[in-house]
């Protein structure tokens, strides 16, 4: 079967997050949409007679959502349907994380930056990829949508979650996934930057999923 794959960074990326996977998908259709953080977003209309799977980092899943309704399937990685999580003692400790992001994304945005990819990864160095046109402005406005819940249609959805996320840890992934149908797999060592940490790991089990033999 022909799939076209429609993968979204996350917040604090660009559309080259996905260097590391993009060659095992390289038989594939693959469009690569860049949410504008630093450059002029994409600007694309997803075909609607062609069966799209959505591939969603992190809060590049809600801006999927925002883009097209018919996805035949969804793969989440570092994904969440809650970012501060649905328990009012998760929520209420991760709502102030929130905020004293948002603080400082107003008054350093760099220095803000730094900080979220430290928390991103510890065993890699991610580097802001365009200083110079950052777009701050548009950073704050998409941390809000941090509070919202995601209501995922009723399409086959995998999450491939890590179990050293310090961004969307483990509490999370159970707070959002627990007593639900959607099929969540923790992968080891994945910190915040599946994908671009363990490429051909998620890939094989992106296929896996799409082939039916994901095994749970």
């Amino acid at each position: 079967m022909s799939y076209h794959f429609v993968f979204c960074h996350g917040f604090g990326f660009d559309a080259s997050f996905w260097d590391k996977i993009a060659p095992c998908f390289s038989k594939e259709k693959c469009t690569f949409i860049d949410l504008g953080y630093f450059r002029r977003p994409s600007h694309f209309n997803i075909p609607h007679d062609e069966k799209i799977i959505g591939i969603g980092h992190s809060l590049g899943l809600l801006k999927l959502l925002e883009l097209h309704k018919n996805f035949e399937r969804l793969i989440a990685l570092n994904g969440f349907r809650n970012f501060l999580g649905f328990h009012p003692i998760l929520r209420r400790e991760r709502e102030k994380e929130l905020k004293m992001l948002e603080n400082k994304f107003r008054t350093d945005p760099m220095i803000a930056l730094d900080l979220f990819y430290s928390r991103c990864s510890t065993s890699l160095l991610i580097k802001c990829p365009n200083k110079e046109d950052l777009n701050s402005d548009l950073m704050c406005t998409e941390l809000n949508l941090l509070r919202s819940t995601i209501v995922l249609p009723s399409v086959p959805t995998l999450v491939l979650a890590s179990d050293n996320d310090m961004v969307v840890p483990p509490q999370v992934i159970h707070d959002n996934f627990s007593n639900t149908n959607i099929k969540l797999d923790v992968i080891d060592n994945g910190e915040h930057i599946l994908g671009l940490a363990s490429p051909l790991a998620v890939y094989e089990k992106i296929m896996k999923f799409l082939d039916g033999f994901y095994l749970w």
